[in-house]
């Protein structure tokens, strides 16, 4: 799932949920990223796209667990 993927990956980061939602145009509440990862809200396309760039990872991977990058 998305919330799983998306704790996951800024668990990696070692970052904050409020660092992750500062740092997207226009910044988020940490409340938000906290909704994410409970699954209690989604993000829409744009916020994955930029959730993915924060914390690395590919946008694919972080909405449906796909990385077409993958050799």
């Amino acid at each position: 799932m998305l919330s799983e993927r998306l704790k996951t990956a800024r668990a990696q980061r070692g970052m904050s949920q409020q660092s992750v939602a500062l740092s997207l145009d226009p910044p988020k509440h940490r409340q938000s990223i906290g909704q994410y990862e409970s699954g209690g809200d989604v993000p829409d396309l744009r916020t994955v796209e930029q959730l993915a760039a924060v914390l690395n990872v590919s946008p694919c991977w972080l909405a449906f667990g796909v990385d077409h990058d993958a050799k």
